[in-house]
């Protein structure tokens, strides 16, 4: 397993030099828009992304502002030296916000709680490099959160159908898999601390035993990086997994068990540039059977968006996961992907 937390190690230090800082105060921000309207109020840090910028405006409450209207975005340096001043500031721009734009600046009862992605892609088993394998793989997340809620709650689908061929002319053997994972997490107000519960299910046609595996957790995100183009955050809580199915389960001494584990999650996105987005995530299980048994799933993908108005992309993934439950316990594979965001 040290060679898992060595390549983690590895691309963290390789892709940026993390420095980790995370701040207790609220902060005060300067908006102004495309059309010179400024807006003064404080960030809410955990609904702003790179896409979006969520205010606390003192008159008009939570705005949610798309970035393509934002001409300019800095702290607000009168919120320190001068209060008083700083609400006066908002207290002028409190009806700024122009009929051209009133569309793209929305109170945040009024979003959509709707959003996700959807892909398709082709995929490449680096332990088999020397058989034909054709890959059809679809991948579907939703974003559940109303906007208007201290909860988050997100659902994602991953499934994938394999053709493998192992002699030139011969059959095709078929194998399945499915990935579900869910998660709601509500905000503590407190150091960008998160309480989450998780569920986390993986089922391989392939396993001759752990053919089904669900993972059930609850504990506290740590968020930490308080910038627009990079985000990092840490997760870790008790959990109880579940593993059952396959020809082999009632001959193998650790399958259709229920046992106590302890799950603990790295999850870090950096915006390159306009078009490029990276995101490196890796969860570590470990779970209490007649021993110790660990689990360790990493990914790697790599983005392409041709522009922020297109919900277009093309990605390519890494994957390397060990699952000490399961037969094959190994899977190492990459994977080129186009998908459309909505």
């Amino acid at each position: 397993m040290y060679e898992y937390f060595l390549k983690i190690i590895i691309i963290f230090s390789v892709i940026s030099p993390l420095k980790i800082y995370a701040s207790t105060d609220d902060k005060k921000v300067v908006i102004t828009l495309t059309n010179g309207d400024i807006l003064n109020g404080t960030l809410i840090e955990s609904k702003s992304n790179n896409d979006v910028k969520t205010l606390d405006h003192p008159q008009l409450g939570e705005l949610t502002i798309s970035e393509s209207i934002i001409e300019s975005f800095k702290l607000d340096g009168k919120a320190t030296e001068d209060k008083t001043n700083s609400i006066a500031d908002t207290n002028t721009a409190t009806f700024s916000i122009s009929k051209n734009n009133i569309s793209e600046v929305k109170i945040n009862d009024e979003i959509s709680k709707w959003s996700g992605s959807i892909s398709i892609g082709l995929d490449k088993d680096i332990e088999y490099e020397d058989f034909f394998k054709r890959t059809l793989g679809l991948d579907l997340s939703i974003d559940l959160t109303n906007e208007k809620s201290i909860y988050t709650n997100t659902i994602s689908f991953d499934w994938t159908k394999d053709e493998s061929q192992y002699e030139i002319g011969g059959s095709y053997y078929v194998s399945d898999s499915l990935e579900i994972d869910q998660k709601t997490s509500m905000d503590t107000s407190n150091r960008n601390m998160e309480i989450y519960f998780s569920n986390n299910y993986d089922y391989n046609s392939d396993a001759s035993y752990g053919k089904n595996s669900l993972i059930s957790s609850i504990g506290l995100t740590k968020g930490f990086f308080a910038s627009d183009d990079t985000s990092l955050s840490i997760s870790a809580g008790p959990a109880i997994h579940f593993v059952y199915g396959g020809n082999e389960c009632d001959i193998t001494t650790d399958c259709g068990e229920t046992y106590l584990s302890s799950v603990f999650s790295i999850n870090f996105s950096n915006k390159l540039s306009k078009k490029f987005e990276l995101e490196i995530n890796n969860i570590f299980t470990s779970s209490y059977a007649s021993t110790a048994i660990y689990g360790n799933e990493l990914s790697t993908t790599l983005t392409f968006r041709p522009s922020d108005s297109s919900g277009f992309n093309t990605s390519f993934e890494y994957q390397n996961d060990y699952k000490e439950f399961s037969n094959p316990k190994f899977e190492d594979k990459y994977s080129l992907n186009v998908g459309y965001d909505f």
